[in-house]
């Protein structure tokens, strides 16, 4: 064992991690843990090795020599993240611990933020708000109602603990009290599943931070869980475990529905979804043998009454499971992955401080075929294969009542951060005609806002650069998609930030805040006619960005010598008031040609500009196109005309100049 011994007094979070070959994911586990926020006495990091064959204990060691607050331990290969896990608990000193795999990270003020929030509510398990990598909406669901301090005492369910990951924070006391383990072997698949059920029977307070970010999953094909499928007989195992577990668990009438929740939960996903899915590739005798686990599965915990509690999609898989029908189950799984959704912003516009989208969501077929929707009268049926409709109850094939439960979200996903808020928002939906023959898809429109002072649960946006994304969610199918736009883009100065909502090289929306990719200097689309200035002072009017409340952000012109040499800096700031938009900036130019761009965002690139600067000799300055001849040999009459035409600039400029100082006052 390395690391300081410390006594423990202050720790308040042990971070736990179980690794075993690592390779460079560690060392984003330990730089996130030191950009912490919280004090590095104030939380401890144990690391346990399980016996990887490499160098990474020796890593580790050399990780924790400089790190007071960090303990290396080493046992022997385990073979599933559960032992060191329960051998790191031991060791904790801290009030809560919680559980990081060994190549993920926490967002800069994760601890600080569930210290303060844990030790508000007193939680003895509190899951945060996680973001994974691969997965745009990953635990949005769970977390759309905000922080709940309680889950018990508002009357919400354990589905608030979807999705059922390890990376949770527990009271180590409360863990101890009733002795709950993560289940040790080789190969223990789902064992964060185990540790949080166990943890709901016996937990007085669960709570839910939905309003800041603190764990990012960094998804990969290492996880272990994707080493079973269910072809194998290990896979049905483990799943039997699993059932049996919950079930016994989650025992008596006040736990009835959790049990049911937890149930359904693996129902759906891991029964109906994972068999459904390995018709397309699995052996005839692996079907065979997978059916038969399936379906003693079905019969032993899920009555039929409960399949009426699915979704419409997901109930048809049900009965053709309880059919014994893989054949047809495998054709309507293949139907069902052709749709695919479509999203698109129609409109956008920046409107009261605020970007208004208008959105509309829908399903759409990736194959040349008809949509399998059909209006008939004034009901909308399924349309499904002949051999599959005809073993299906003819009620489930009406799916005109089921438009109300169609769900549209929309959401914004920092693109570096990997962090998605969804934006609330009222779908209209409809049946839309597609083609000819009466075909018809479910669809939705709606009006979403943008407030970049609230979008993020409540708090501001940060300046990143952000993409937007839209699911269509009906009867258990969800489809994704990034926003589709097509049209200019639209920049704003909004109370001290600037942003521009643009169409993105892959024709999706994006909104930038940092002036990191655009620039609301461009995106303005100022002519010539709108870059003026003289004697230093240089202004470029935007025309066409909008302003909101007053703005005035640091900003920098760039000014490149066509005759060669060093640029010229000029400071100046980004500015948005009752005058309307505009970039000022001052400095020392002498005459020449130059080439234009601008720098508005901190630590941005510079962003060439459409237009080459000309100043004379007497300090006036003018723009042309870039592309522009410059200006050829003068006679003394023309330089005669010129330097009238310049001092007519230089008293339109002042005057302009001394409106704003006055209207300023």
């Amino acid at each position: 064992m390395t690391g300081n011994e410390a006594s423990g007094s202050g720790i308040r979070i042990s971070v736990i991690v179980a690794a075993y070959r690592p390779g460079d994911g560690i060392t984003r586990v330990i730089d996130s843990l030191d950009a912490q926020t919280l004090p590095q006495d104030e939380f401890e990091t144990i690391v346990i090795d399980d016996g990887s064959p490499d160098d990474t204990y020796e890593r580790l060691q050399r990780y924790a020599e400089t790190r007071p607050n960090m303990r290396v331990h080493r046992i022997e290969n385990s073979g599933w993240p559960s032992r060191p896990r329960n051998v790191a608990t031991e060791m904790a000193r801290g009030e809560w611990v919680l559980f990081m795999d060994h190549d993920d990270s926490l967002y800069p003020d994760a601890l600080r933020r569930v210290a303060e929030y844990a030790a508000e509510t007193g939680a003895d398990l509190l899951s945060p708000k996680e973001s994974k990598t691969s997965d745009v909406w990953w635990g949005v669901n769970a977390l759309s109602d905000g922080n709940l301090p309680n889950v018990l005492g508002s009357g919400g369910g354990i589905d608030r603990l979807l999705p059922m990951v390890p990376h949770k924070f527990y009271r180590r006391a409360f863990l101890a009290e009733h002795g709950i383990r993560f289940p040790e072997g080789r190969r223990m698949l789902w064992e964060d599943i185990y540790v949080n059920v166990e943890a709901w029977r016996h937990a007085r307070v669960v709570s839910v931070l939905a309003d800041a970010p603190v764990y990012l999953w960094h998804s990969s094909e290492t996880n272990n869980s994707k080493t079973y499928g269910p072809q194998t007989g290990e896979f049905w195992d483990r799943l039997d475990q699993l059932f049996a577990f919950i079930d016994e668990t989650l025992d008596g009438p006040e736990f009835a529905e959790a049990r049911r929740t937890m149930l359904l939960h693996q129902y759906r996903g891991r029964l109906i979804g994972r068999f459904g899915q390995m018709l397309s590739y699995a052996s005839p005798e692996e079907v065979r043998r997978a059916l038969a686990r399936g379906r003693a599965l079905q019969e032993r915990y899920i009555p039929e009454e409960w399949d009426g509690l699915l979704g419409r999609f997901e109930r048809a898989r049900a009965l053709l499971l309880r059919a014994e029908r893989p054949d047809l189950l495998r054709v309507l799984v293949q139907g069902d992955a052709d749709l695919h959704a479509v999203t698109r912003a129609d409109r956008i516009e920046w409107r009261d401080g605020r970007l208004h989208l208008s959105v509309s969501a829908g399903w759409r077929l990736r194959s040349e075929g008809p949509m399998p929707f059909e209006r008939q009268g004034d009901r909308v049926l399924r349309v499904l294969p002949p051999a599959v409709a005809a073993a299906l109850p003819a009620e489930l094939l009406d799916v005109t009542d089921d438009l109300p439960s169609l769900d549209a979200w929309v959401g914004i996903r920092a693109r570096s951060e990997r962090v998605t808020w969804r934006l609330r928002h009222e779908p209209e939906r409809l049946f839309e005609p597609v083609g000819d023959e009466g075909r018809v898809a479910p669809a939705v429109r709606t009006e979403v806002e943008v407030d970049l002072g609230t979008a993020a649960s409540g708090h501001p946006l940060e300046d990143t650069v952000y993409d937007l994304y839209g699911a269509v969610r009906w009867g258990g199918l969800a489809r994704s998609a990034s926003i589709k736009y097509g049209k200019a883009a639209r920049a704003a100065l909004l109370d001290g930030r600037q942003a521009v909502a643009y169409k993105n090289k892959k024709g999706n929306l994006t909104l930038d805040l940092a002036g990191r990719l655009r620039s609301v200097v461009k995106d303005a689309r100022p002519g010539e006619e709108h870059v003026h200035g003289a004697d230093g002072r240089l202004t470029v009017e935007l025309p066409e960005a909008v302003v909101h409340g007053t703005t005035a952000l640091p900003a920098e012109v760039v000014l490149e010598p066509s005759s060669g040499g060093e640029a010229i800096v000029l400071p100046g700031h980004l500015v948005g008031d009752a005058e309307g938009a505009r970039l000022e900036a001052a400095g020392s130019v002498p005459p020449g040609d130059y080439g234009l761009a601008f720098r508005t965002g901190a630590g941005g690139e510079s962003l060439e500009s459409a237009f080459r600067l000309t100043v004379d000799e007497s300090g006036v300055m003018s723009a042309a196109g870039r592309n522009a001849p410059p200006p050829a040999q003068e006679t003394l009459s023309d330089r005669l005309g010129a330097q009238l035409e310049r001092t007519r600039k230089r008293l339109r400029t002042s005057a302009r100049e001394m409106y704003w100082a006055i209207r300023r006052r």
